[in-house]
């Protein structure tokens, strides 16, 4: 079967799928659930809070399509139940046989019917009367909670359409269908007229006396059970800070009148114990600050639990430390990572930066911290006890890997080692040396027809022609290492201090590179939702010892400083700073967002002293710069943001969206940005419709494979709808948009300069992709096609547009040809982001 057919084919059982009557299997006198909406008189509640309250929805859409549904009625079900009888005959046949040889039997399967019905179909929603009206009274509560207690909801049901502006009104349903709307009358809504606490605790009492300002129930506020809640867990807080070990939200009750003239309403707030039932909280051990007394840490493996006794002890500065055997961790470097004190107020912050430190060094398992009040004898204290079950310390691991570098593929193999504890302080090591093989473009073909002439265009010889390899060293101290005393930062920030060095050897068909690094820096976590780094020491040294002659040819001939700066020695010494944004630890929110902004300075003042060793050199040119032990350093300044939004549908579905924006300018003693720390777009994670490198800077139209396209300024937009099919097999449909520019004109480069009209020279992909989601690993295909590309001349750069004035050059041999629509197949690692 030839591609065009197999994608004929494949449209025609889809268009089957989802074009079948979705009511096929719907029971005699039922009706399936078309559609549900919910009808507001006047704005009150946030629809989407109404929504999650409805009991009953309509079947699952994908892009409009009830596509689980057809899934589910596509199967015909007495043929199911002929095959499933042979099928289990079969096999209690073959059961026969294994339990007179004494094995343990087959266990039955699924047909294809039964597994595309159960597993990825959805069976079709039956409008259930008693589901909506449940619904109809819980939305009436809701409404009542958040204040709009004249509220009325009702509901209605329709089993013909309800036209638009009238027209196709009460005509039935051609199928047992039905809708169903539920009408909300909000009324008015109650305000907050007084609010009073009602406590018969005085400690207490003047603690949230003394808090007032910070009170979030106000006079004139509309009455809202959340506001109460969010009130609750303000006040658990607080008194947890001020030692109420055990108190806890639960225990605070309010009282709300709404007996009163016009929509107002008197709120009283009162303490009451467990069970107790109006006798408030004076006396009891959740009424009682508590002072920490022992703090006791107790270091146990996992598989020790119960089999080694802790008969072991050590006291160091008040804590009791019990471990069995030989103490595998410092004292002092697990003192480090604890804010619980002896003799101490309990604080419930304390508690939990010791439980998120500990856990965070990711030399522990699992962490537990009790408190207990016996034994300690005095009412108000309690003690600590802090238990760490380590993990593997060493372990060796040999990856193989599949890569995609801009749409070039190749394969890696990875060998390491990871040590949790070096020097039983925390300390992390990891070691790893790489190999990797790879299919990269060549810049140096030859034309037979022009007797061996150089083009620019991209070769291949062999599957693979690259050769990629090396080692590379990181160490993680789980403190700062600094010349000043450490006490003066805060612990609680869970600093660390990374020191790494690697070492990458490349060989491509047109030259070998080398890349020798060295990175010092600190990183912090000042919440649990953001992270800083900074790197005040980065030394990247980048030389190309051998290139072959074509090469040097090809780029004498293009005369292009860009071009050949790009591929010379250089030095980059400098810093980085970076800031992290990250919600997406949690799976339970509906959004989750991701931020990453940083900052490059190469050549910064703190290596001015570095240039008093730096020679002058003047090349053919007539240029002169400097030099440190014979290589060119470089100067810059770079910003780079990459910003992400991740919004659930539903379960099944997602939208995903980034923005990325960044500029380099460089200054000095390099005229132009080291090619490592260029922008470019394109590539399996980025503007999909085009290879990595292949378009840009703006609207320049040069060969596409002349040289790798780099520039100063990038600007990246993408959308991505996600949703799951069967399987581990998710789809997704994408649109990408971005490009690159310079920051200032360049004759070899026409159109690649940033100007005011640079949202004309934005690229835009579209495709589609199919993603294989084993959760801990994701191997995805996308496939984009080129929507708009800027390369082409105005009024003609839309898929749509004719194309009178322009022809394309060809991808390999940058020689002229008819445009045709243009597609790029990424095979990537994971999601694009």
């Amino acid at each position: 079967m030839t591609f065009r057919n197999t994608h004929i084919a494949l449209l025609v059982v889809l268009t089957a799928a989802t074009s079948c009557d979705p009511t096929r299997r719907v029971p005699q006198g039922s009706h399936l659930l078309k559609r549900h909406g919910i009808e507001v008189s006047k704005r009150s509640v946030p629809a989407d809070e109404l929504e999650a309250i409805v009991k009953q929805k309509p079947n699952k859409k994908v892009l409009g399509l009830r596509f689980y549904l057809s899934m589910y009625n596509l199967p015909d079900p007495e043929r199911i139940a002929r095959k499933k009888a042979h099928k289990d005959a079969r096999t209690d046949e073959r059961n026969e046989d294994r339990q007179a040889r004494g094995r343990k039997p087959l266990p039955y399967k699924r047909t294809m019917g039964e597994w595309m019905r159960d597993v990825v179909g959805e069976p079709p929603v039956i409008l259930d009367p008693a589901q909506t009206e449940r619904s109809t009274d819980q939305l009436q509560l809701y409404m009542q909670k958040e204040g709009w207690f004249r509220a009325r909801v009702t509901d209605t049901t329709y089993f013909s359409h309800r036209g638009i502006l009238g027209i196709g009104r009460d005509v039935p349903f051609k199928q047992p269908k039905a809708v169903v709307f539920y009408h909300i009358e909000p009324g008015s809504s109650y305000h907050l007229r007084r609010v009073r606490h009602q406590i018969d605790d005085p400690a207490i009492n003047a603690i949230l006396a003394r808090d007032s300002a910070n009170w979030t129930l106000r006079r004139g506020d509309r009455f809202d059970a959340d506001a109460l809640d969010r009130e609750r867990e303000r006040i658990t807080t607080r008194l947890r800070e001020q030692g109420y070990l055990f108190f806890n939200k639960e225990l605070i009750l309010f009282n709300a009148d709404t007996a009163l003239a016009g929509d107002s309403v008197d709120i009283t707030l009162r303490m009451e114990r467990a069970g107790g039932g109006d006798k408030g909280l004076q006396g009891t051990a959740e009424a009682r600050p508590y002072w920490i007394d022992q703090v006791e840490v107790i270091t146990q493996r996992t598989s020790d639990r119960g089999r080694i006794q802790l008969t072991d002890t050590l006291m160091v500065d008040g804590y009791l430390l019990r471990y069995g055997g030989r103490i595998t961790h410092e004292p002092q470097a697990l003192l480090r990572s604890l804010f619980l004190h002896p003799g101490d107020q309990y604080r419930q912050s304390n508690s939990d930066r010791t439980y998120r430190r500990l856990s965070g060094l990711r030399v522990f398992d699992r962490v537990d911290i009790t408190y207990d009040t016996t034994g300690t004898g005095r009412a108000d204290r309690a003690n600590a006890r802090i238990a760490l079950y380590p993990g593997k310390e060493q372990s060796m691991a040999l990856e193989g890997f599949g890569t995609n570098r801009g749409g070039f593929l190749g394969t890696s193999v990875s060998l390491g080692y990871r040590h949790r504890n070096l020097f039983r302080n925390m300390t992390s090591l990891q070691l790893q040396l790489t190999l990797g093989l790879e299919a990269q473009q060549s810049f140096t073909t030859s034309d037979a027809s022009t007797t061996g002439q150089t083009l620019g265009g991209a070769s291949q010889a062999g599957l693979f022609n690259t050769v990629d390899i090396g080692p590379e060293l990181t160490v993680r101290f789980p403190h700062f290492l600094l010349p000043i005393k450490r006490e003066r930062f805060a612990r609680s920030a869970a600093p660390r201090t990374t020191v790494s060095a690697l070492y990458n050897y490349q060989q491509r068909p047109d030259f070998t590179r080398t890349l020798a690094k060295v990175s010092y820096g600190y990183e912090w976590q000042e919440s649990p939702t953001r992270s800083f780094g900074i790197f005040p020491l980065e030394v990247n040294i980048i030389k190309i010892p051998i290139r072959s002659g074509a090469f040097n040819d090809y780029l004498a001939r293009a005369n292009d400083p860009v071009l050949s700066d790009s591929y010379t020695d250089h030095l980059i010494t400098g810093m980085r700073g970076q800031f992290v944004l990250n919600t997406q630890a949690s799976a339970r929110q509906r959004n989750t967002f991701f931020n990453r902004i940083t900052v490059e300075w190469a050549g910064h003042p703190l290596f001015m002293p570095l240039t008093l060793l730096s020679s002058s050199v003047t090349d053919t040119a007539g240029v002169t710069y400097e030099e440190l032990a014979g290589i060119r350093y470089a100067e810059f300044v770079k910003l780079d943001s990459d910003f992400r939004w991740l919004h659930q549908l539903h379960e099944k579905s997602s939208m995903a969206y980034r923005v990325a924006a960044g500029i380099g300018v460089p200054y000095g003693n390099l005229p132009v940005l080291p090619f490592e720390s260029s922008f470019f777009v394109g590539g399996a994670n980025g503007l999909r419709a085009w290879r990595a490198r292949s378009i840009g800077p703006g609207s320049y139209n040069g060969p596409l494979l002349a040289f790798d396209r780099i520039g100063e300024i990038r600007i990246e937009a993408n959308a991505e709808y996600r949703f799951k099919l069967f399987w581990y097999l998710e789809g997704a449909f994408f649109a990408d948009v971005g490009n690159i520019w310079n920051r200032s004109a360049d004759p070899r480069r026409p159109g690649g300069e940033f100007t005011t009209d640079f949202i004309s020279e934005l690229a835009v992909g579209t495709g589609v992709g199919a993603r294989l989601n084993f959760d801990f690993f994701i191997l995805r295909f996308d496939l984009g096609l080129q929507t708009k590309d800027p390369a082409l001349a105005k009024g003609e750069r839309w898929i749509f547009q004719p194309k009178d004035t322009f022809e394309l050059p060809d991808a390999t041999t940058g020689v002229a040809a008819s445009y045709r629509p243009q597609v790029n197949f990424n095979l990537g690692i994971g999601y694009p982001f």
